[in-house]
C-alpha cells in the first residue's frame, strides 16, 4: 500500500514538473495582434447617424397613456433597433465573409422599419388604464424598487449652487425590525466619515418616530457634513405626502433657510445654518455605483438594510426649490405633471398597473426605469 502511494505522489509530482514547464514555455513564446483595419463603408455611416437619430427620439419623446404620447412599451422599439443597429456595425466592420450589399441594405430597411413602427404607435386617443397602488413587502430589505444610478437623482448642479426638491406619497404599513425605515434614498458615505453624499428622507424610531431627511454636506473640522431635520411622525397605515425642498442659496431670499420639509401642504420642519461652506454634497458622486432605491438603503456600500413595507406613490424629482404654493397643490394633487415639464429630472407615478410587463416601470420622462424587486403586488383600485 505505501510502495502505491509513493507512486502515485512520484507520479503527481512528475506531472506537476510537466506543467510548470508548459506554462513557461508558453509564457515565452512572441504573440502577434494586428489591431483590425479600419473598415470605411457608407452604410456604417448610415447605421451611426440612424443609432443617433434613434437615441434623441427615445429620449425626447413623450411617454404616457394620454392622447399624443407613445406608450411606455413603445420605448422598447427603438432600444432594440439602437443595440441591433450597433451589431450591424460590428458585423460590417469584423465579419469574414463581409456582408453582402444586399444585406446591408437589410440592415437599414430593418432599421427604419422599428423607427418608423415607434412613430406609428403613438396614441391617438387617451389609453385605459387599471387604476392600482403598488404595494412592496420591503421589511426584509429582501424586496424594494432600483431606479438605477444616474446624476439626476443626486448632481443638481455645482457645489455650492445646487437646488432641487423631492417629493412622493408614502404610506407605512409595517416596519423593519431597524431603527429607520427608508422612503426614497440616494444617501452614501464610505463608513468613515471622510464624505457623505447625496440624500434620504424616513422614518425613524426616536422620540416615538419622526419623519427624518439626511443630506450629506462638506465634511470640515468643525462639523461631519450631515444635516438632519425631523418633525413628529404622522399615522401610518394612511397615505401621507412627504416633501424636501433644498437651495444652497437659500430659500425666499434668506442664505440661512436651505431647507423645508413638508407634510401634506405645510411646512413642519426648516434647516438653518449660517455657515455658507457647509452645503449639500454631490462631488462624491463618481466615487459610488450605487442605484437610488425605496423602501430600503445601501449601508457604507456594502449591504440592503432599513426597510419597510408599504406603499408609494408620484415620486418626482425636481432640479430646482419648489414653492410653498406649489408643493401644496401637489398634495392637492391639483397638478396634472406629464414629463416635460422644465426641471423635472425624473418621475414616477406608480398610480396604476402597467400595460406591459409589470416589474419595470418608466418614468414620466422616458430618461429612467425603475425595476421592482422582490415581492410586490399592483393592488388594484375597485
Amino acid at each position: 500500500m505505501r510502495k502505491q502511494m509513493r507512486k502515485m505522489i512520484l507520479l503527481l509530482t512528475l506531472g506537476c514538473t510537466l506543467l510548470m514547464l508548459q506554462i513557461t514555455s508558453c509564457s515565452e513564446e512572441k504573440h502577434h495582434f494586428e489591431a483590425a483595419t479600419e473598415i470605411k463603408d457608407a452604410y456604417i455611416v448610415k447605421l451611426d447617424t440612424l443609432v443617433s437619430n434613434m437615441t434623441t427620439l427615445s429620449q425626447n419623446a413623450d411617454y404616457g397613456t394620454h392622447a399624443g404620447q407613445y406608450p411606455t412599451e413603445s420605448r422598447a422599439i427603438l432600444t432594440d433597433a439602437i443595440s441591433n443597429a450597433n451589431r450591424y456595425v460590428l458585423l460590417i466592420k469584423y465579419q469574414d465573409p463581409a456582408p453582402s450589399e444586399s444585406e446591408k441594405e437589410r440592415y437599414i430597411t430593418q432599421i427604419n422599419n422599428a423607427i418608423e413602427k415607434f412613430n406609428n404607435s403613438l396614441r391617438t386617443e387617451d389609453a385605459e388604464t387599471i387604476p392600482a397602488e403598488l404595494f412592496v413587502d420591503g421589511k426584509t430589505t429582501q424586496s424594494y424598487i432600483d431606479f438605477g444610478r444616474s446624476r439626476d437623482y443626486t448632481v443638481f448642479g455645482e457645489t455650492g449652487n445646487q437646488s432641487f426638491t423631492i417629493e412622493f406619497w408614502v404610506k407605512i404599513m409595517e416596519r423593519g425590525p431597524y431603527d429607520n425605515s427608508i422612503f426614497l434614498c440616494t444617501y452614501l458615505s464610505n463608513g468613515t466619515d471622510r464624505w457623505r453624499n447625496g440624500w434620504m428622507m424616513y422614518w425613524r424610531k426616536s422620540n416615538n418616530g419622526i419623519y427624518r431627511v439626511t443630506w450629506g454636506g462638506i465634511v470640515s473640522d468643525s462639523r461631519y457634513g450631515l444635516w438632519e431635520p425631523n418633525f413628529p411622525a404622522p399615522a401610518e397605515q394612511q397615505w401621507q405626502h412627504f416633501a424636501f425642498v433644498y437651495s444652497d442659496k437659500g430659500l425666499e431670499g434668506n442664505p440661512a433657510l436651505r431647507a423645508k420639509l413638508y407634510l401634506n401642504g405645510e411646512v413642519v420642519a426648516t434647516q438653518n445654518n449660517g455657515n455658507t461652506a457647509e452645503v449639500y454634497n454631490s462631488s462624491d458622486y463618481d466615487n459610488y455605483d450605487k442605484p437610488m432605491t425605496a423602501f430600503c438603503r445601501w449601508i457604507n456600500m456594502e449591504k440592503m438594510e432599513e426597510g419597510f413595507s408599504g406603499y408609494m406613490k408620484k415620486i418626482r424629482i425636481w432640479k430646482e426649490a419648489k414653492s410653498d404654493d406649489y408643493i401644496k397643490s401637489s398634495y392637492m394633487e391639483q397638478t396634472d405633471i406629464r414629463g416635460k415639464e422644465p426641471n423635472l429630472v425624473a418621475a414616477w407615478d406608480f398610480s396604476s398597473k402597467p400595460t406591459g410587463s409589470d416589474n419595470v416601470v418608466l418614468d414620466l420622462t422616458g430618461k429612467h426605469e425603475a425595476k421592482l424587486i422582490g415581492t410586490y403586488k399592483w393592488e388594484v383600485i375597485q
